[in-house]
Order: C-alpha cells, then structure tokens, then sequence
C-alpha cells in the first residue's frame, strides 16, 4: 500500500491497531508521525516506546494492558519487530498476534519492522495472519515511493522546514532525484543550505542535488524531444551519448528508451487530439503530477504527426538493423539520433 494511502486512514481514525513494514523505513516513520500527532501530545505519558530488539514479553504485556491515568489514548509503539518477519515462532510474536486479532478500544497500537531487501519483502506469516485480525486493525507492507508519493513527500519535508516553493519544484526533484526517503531528506537539506533563503531554481537541484544515471538518459531524451520539436543542438546531443557510454550505459539500453519515449509521445498527440483531459494525460503516464503532464503534453504536440510517421520509419529501420545485424551499437545509436533530428518537416 502507498504511504499517502495510510496516512490518510490514520488521520480518519479508522484504525486502532497498526502493523507496517517496508524497506523505506523513512516511509514507516511517515505514517506513524501521523499517528502520533493524532494520538498523543508531544513527550506525553501516554506514550509507550519499546525497542523490539531489547524489549521482554513482560514489557510487551505491560504497555498493550496499560490504562492511562489522564484524559487521553495510549499510545504504544514498537520498533524493530523481526520477530513478526515471517521466522519461527516466539512468545512476543504471538503476544502481538492475539493483540492483533482484538485490540482495545482505548489504546493505539503501531509496531513496525523494516525488511532488507525485495527477496525479504515477502512475508506469508502476516498475509495469513491479515485474514484473522480484527476490523479495526491494519496490516500492510508499505509500497516504495511511486511518483505521487515521491511528489507529496518533497511538498511535505519543504512545509515542515517553512519553506514555500513554486508549483513546478517538488515535480521536477521527484523527476530526477533516484533514492530512498532517507537520502531525499538530506539532499532537501543540502539544497536549502545552497540557496540560503533565496528562491529555489531548478539550476539549483541539478547543481546541488545527487541526481541519477537514470536522469542522465532523460537528459539526452528530453534534447531530442523537446517542448519546440525536435532537438537541433545535434553536438550537445552526441557528447552526452558519449557521456551515457562512458558511465557504462548500453547503447541497446538507450536505443530501447527512445523507442519507448516515441510511442509514449505518440500516444499523448492521440489523446490530445481527442481533447482528453489532463486527468486522463496524467493516467496515461502514471503521474499524479499535472505540471509534468502538460510538460509532456506539450513536447508531444509539438511533433507533427508527419514527423511522427518519419520517426517511427527511422526507429524501426535501426532496431531491426540491431536485431539482425553485427552492427557497432554505439555507432547505430549515432546514426539514429542524427537520422531523428533530421526528421523534422522542412518549413
């Protein structure tokens, strides 16, 4: 589950009960701070922490029969819970398990666990175990960042800091930033102690903030396809395939993205044609940012469907020269980038 879709169950207090795990702990932190804030008061007694690692099972017992001697929920919170990972049984896992199944009406409940990676994201105990819990409790692992939730992540670490930002920002650092929540965190810092107060640029994240290889490919496609039609500034365009070759990119690898860049834009010029809606662009690209679907929408629009028909004939030439032949790639990749700038229709 995504954790915008969490965090919105938490704020309707829908739940009492929570148990969450992922490989972004940062994301697991997200939720539960909204948890908290809804809950309990800042440094409040009500508010039980335990460490799955150190706790005991009596810790455990005592804190989920904890009643509170004021005016407000409990609260408890249990870091690190292996135990609940899907391994051999334990008495504190079938505490929680039993707690699961019928939590209180006064106490809040979140324990959490952050897996290493995608071959230990699969955990069959707690798929079974979702089946038996109550209707007030909720089990999920939590989704890796997807572009909505990239976007709404960037908006909320610059409101938490005071920051305000124009519209285009959080879109573009979602577009080429490649990380977990943790390191986006310190990239956001890193980029307000350049800027130091002033406006935030997008010359600023590109100059500051650690962007991706994957960035570098939409770089060099974003200057063949670009918001005025095809790219003309053929030797940036070239230096910049060589810069991708040097870093180890295969050219099949990238001749396969421009392919799919192509039938991508084609596919917004269609719709556009029909006078779809931006919501209907924004489902085609999975996006839920509407700046970049207009960004999109415009660099589409802007190839005329004569050009398109050019491109394809090019695109289609090379990548059966490539399947067929022994060809030099690096070179076939040149010859495709010249022969697409080339295709635009002559005024």
């Amino acid at each position: 589950m995504d954790y915008l879709e969490l965090k919105e169950i938490v704020k309707k207090g829908q739940k009492r009960a929570y148990f969450l795990f992922a490989q972004d702990e940062q994301l697991i932190f997200q939720v539960r701070d909204e948890l908290r804030k809804r809950v309990v008061e800042e440094d409040s007694l009500s508010h039980i922490k335990l460490d799955g690692n150190r706790c005991t099972y009596e810790d455990i017992q005592n804190a989920i029969s904890t009643y509170s001697m004021f005016n407000e929920d409990i609260l408890v919170e249990i870091s690190n819970c292996h135990f609940m990972d899907g391994g051999q049984s334990s008495p504190m896992r079938e505490l929680i398990e039993e707690y699961l199944k019928d939590p209180r009406e006064d106490l809040y409940f979140i324990g959490y666990y952050r897996y290493e990676n995608e071959l230990s994201k699969k955990n069959f105990y707690l798929d079974r175990l979702k089946k038996k819990v109550s209707p007030h409790t909720i089990i999920e692992g939590i989704d890796s960042l997807k572009p909505r939730g990239m976007v709404g992540l960037i908006e909320s670490l610059f409101e938490e800091r005071g920051v305000t930002v124009s519209k285009n920002i959080a879109p573009f650092i979602s577009e080429v930033f490649r990380g977990n929540s943790l390191q986006l965190e310190k990239e956001i810092e890193k980029l307000l102690a350049y800027t130091a107060g002033r406006e935030i640029r997008k010359e600023d994240i590109l100059a500051i903030m650690e962007i991706s290889d994957e960035r570098h490919v939409m770089n060099l496609l974003d200057m063949i396809f670009t918001e005025r039609g095809l790219g003309r500034n053929i030797k940036d365009i070239l230096n910049l395939v060589n810069d991708l070759i040097y870093r180890g990119e295969k050219a099949e690898m990238v001749i396969g993205l421009i392919g799919s860049r192509l039938r991508l834009l084609f596919k917004i010029k269609i719709l556009k044609e029909q006078n779809a809606a931006t919501q209907d662009i924004m489902k085609q690209l999975k996006t839920g940012s509407a700046w970049y679907a207009d960004r999109m929408t415009k660099i589409a629009t802007a190839i005329s469907i004569s050009e398109y028909h050019k491109l394809f004939k090019v695109l289609l030439d090379h990548e059966l020269i490539l399947k067929t032949t022994s060809v030099d790639t690096m070179s076939l990749l040149e010859m495709l980038i010249l022969s697409m700038v080339n295709a635009r229709d002559t005024k």
